[in-house]
């Protein structure tokens, strides 16, 4: 018997019966069994054995591996931990994590499901492996009920994607798997398969263990990101694929005149003329490398949008390698349906692809002169199916993909994931689209959460910000402000305060001719954003109401209030609840200083908008906000002096004199 007694968290294990046992200071909360199955639909206690060590200093670590006693060599079908006693009931809510960057992500309670996908997104939006008559949340998974809390994930994502099957109702949780598929793996005779450490963690609340597990995978996969984050502009939400080079000119033009602070000029779909020919040029585009100069000169990173591992029907590359795709039985495997054309996923294993990519690669970096790459639809290379390479699992296949493409661009190029399997892609991307696209409305016609929507972007932006700067950059989409789409001026504002907060990638995509100076003071006002905000109540709601961040410039606690609902309502801000002592408070919307009543500070806030405000310490002279900046932060501000009747500031290099009333 083996016990780890970690923060609250205690793990029993009994090597003879496999059983194992997790409890916290309240008495056991999952009790169940380790297993290991075989492709031939069952194991061998003879031949096949489970070795586990429990470690871990902040919660506590499942190190299993499979052992193969026997004389031949056998087909490693999954691992799991079936856990069949579980002490979480009707009041449980659970953190269902999705598959790739647009399935949907939140708490829910137990019962609640997202909207059914459509047959035609399924391949887009699901592990196709994981079961359909239970909930299954991808890589990790947390649940609460009360003061009573338990956080799983697995640590390791570089060669089996892994997930936890749920089942659950209204009355609470029946069972729980964590489960890794081994896809067939070959353990020879005496050999030894390590499986992904689990972790478990049942002495923090759900989002401080989520935030633990991410540091932990993050860790454990050597997680890469950049220190400042992109602002930018891209081409996608106004032009969509009518974008010429024309359009493109027009904005960098544009940019210039306005001289907004931002970094990247993104070309997006459109300058091909198809999914997977990504070096045959449409019509509307003359010279890519000319461009890429030009967007280079004129003071901006040129950026471009492929989709690597996906492909449409219609494209030369399915006409001319049909052997190039994942397939079953002899047929491609059904990657999903866009805009008219069946889609389907590239084998990456393939030495011609190999080939192809490094070619391809080589144009788009080398020759055009792109140096900031999105790469969407990632998750075709990690569809389940027949591959060249017949021993490499999905995950493997995916980052052997990923991998090329990284050697070929180097380490300096810039790459934002999109479309792709959240956990398997940590180390290779330096930000990851966490989210739906927004889109130029609030939601979609049969709600379903994973198609484009501001809502439902929002709904991610909030339940995986704690992968930011754990994993990567998160990017929580793009702004739109101009007033021709069919978002209220609220939530345009609601949209630009939480990416301001959260810290994110910040690129817009409107036109910039059809941008008010309304719209472009609010896209200015989001710039630069915040290192990061903590998104406050993933445990209690689908669409958690409060981000909590440090402000740029003098780190003043500034709490953001949100109301998803599709009515106004009046909102109490009680400042004692977030700091103990304060002089001032600075409302980061009206940009002024705001005074609380006996009871607070009260706002009205319309249907999905939001309110900023900053708590101030320390006595005159001080800054208590700057109008330019939603967060109300200024990092203008380099030096502040006065007394009573005047007040001095360096603002960006220069003294600025203030007469104080």
């Amino acid at each position: 018997m083996q016990t780890r007694d970690t923060d609250g968290t205690t793990i029993q294990y009994d090597e003879s019966t496999k059983s194992l046992s997790i409890e916290d200071d309240g008495g056991s909360i999952l009790n169940g069994q380790l297993a290991v199955s075989t492709t031939q639909g069952g194991s061998s206690d003879k031949q096949i054995d489970i070795d586990v060590e429990l470690t871990g200093d902040d919660a506590v670590v499942i190190n299993a591996s499979i052992v193969n006693h026997g004389e031949t060599a056998t087909r490693l079908g999954s691992f799991e931990y079936r856990a069949a006693s579980v002490a979480f009931g009707s009041e449980t809510r659970i953190y269902e994590h999705g598959y790739q960057s647009w399935s949907p992500t939140a708490s829910l309670s137990v019962g609640e499901r997202f909207p059914t996908e459509d047959p035609d997104f399924r391949p887009m939006m699901l592990d196709l492996d994981a079961p359909r008559d239970r909930r299954s949340s991808s890589g990790l998974t947390g649940f609460v009920e009360n003061d009573r809390q338990l956080v799983l994930g697995f640590l390791n994502h570089d060669r089996f994607i892994s997930r936890f099957d749920i089942d659950d109702d209204a009355n609470g949780i029946h069972d729980v798997r964590a489960v890794c598929p081994l896809e067939g793996v070959l353990v020879p005779p005496n050999g030894r398969l390590e499986i992904p450490p689990l972790r478990i963690d049942a002495s923090r609340s759900l989002r401080d263990g989520l935030e633990a597990a991410a540091n932990a995978i993050g860790e454990e996969m050597n997680a890469r990101f950049a220190e400042s984050v992109p602002t930018g502009w891209c081409s996608w939400y106004h032009y969509f694929t009518g974008v010429t080079e024309a359009d493109v000119r027009e904005n960098v033009r544009e940019l210039a005149e306005w001289d907004v602070d931002v970094d990247v000029v993104q070309i997006d779909d459109g300058y091909m003329e198809a999914f997977g020919d990504w070096r045959s040029i449409t019509d509307g585009f003359d010279d890519m490398a000319g461009l890429a100069s030009d967007i280079e000169t004129a003071g901006y990173t040129p950026g471009l949008w492929l989709a690597p591992f996906y492909t449409e029907s219609g494209s030369d590359v399915v006409a001319d390698h049909p052997e190039w795709f994942v397939s079953e039985n002899g047929e491609l495997v059904d990657g999903g349906y866009r805009d008219g054309s069946r889609l389907f996923g590239l084998d990456t294993t393939h030495p011609e692809v190999e080939t192809w990519l490094r070619e391809t690669f080589s144009t788009v970096v080398e020759e055009w002169g792109f140096d900031y790459l999105k790469l969407d639809f990632l998750f075709g290379a990690a569809l389940p199916g027949d591959r060249y390479d017949t021993d490499a699992t999905r995950a493997e296949a995916y980052r052997r993909g990923l991998e090329i493409i990284r050697d070929v661009v180097g380490e300096e190029t810039f790459i934002l994931g999109c479309g792709a399997p959240i956990t398997a892609s940590v180390g290779l991307v330096d930000a990851m689209r966490i989210g739906p696209d927004v889109d130029p409305v609030w939601d979609t016609a049969g709600d379903a959460a994973s198609q484009p929507a501001l809502k439902n972007a929002v709904r991610n932006t909030l339940n995986r910000q704690f992968f930011h700067r754990r994993l990567w950059l998160n990017d929580p989409d793009c702004q739109l402000v101009r007033e021709t789409t069919d978002l209220t001026d609220a939530e345009r504002e609601a949209f630009a305060a939480l990416v301001a907060m959260t810290g994110g990638v910040n690129v817009f995509s409107d036109r910039l001719a059809e941008i008010d100076p309304t719209g472009r003071r609010l896209l200015e006002r989001s710039l630069p954003p915040v290192e990061t905000g903590q998104v406050v109540g993933i445990e209690q709601a689908e669409f958690p109401d409060r981000v909590v961040c440090e402000r740029p410039g003098d780190d003043a606690l500034t709490v953001g209030i949100f109301n998803w609902e599709d009515e106004s309502r009046t909102v109490t801000v009680d400042p004692s609840t977030y700091i103990d002592d304060y002089d001032a408070i600075w409302d980061g919307i009206a940009g002024a200083v705001v005074e609380p009543d006996d009871v607070g500070i009260k706002c009205e806030l319309p249907s999905h908008g939001a309110a900023i405000f900053s708590f101030i310490d320390g006595a005159p002279p001080r800054v208590t906000g700057d109008a330019d900046t939603l967060t109300g932060g200024s990092a203008r501000i380099t030096e502040v002096l006065g007394d009573e009747r005047s007040l001095s500031a360096t603002i960006d290099g220069s003294v600025v004199q203030f007469d104080v009333d």
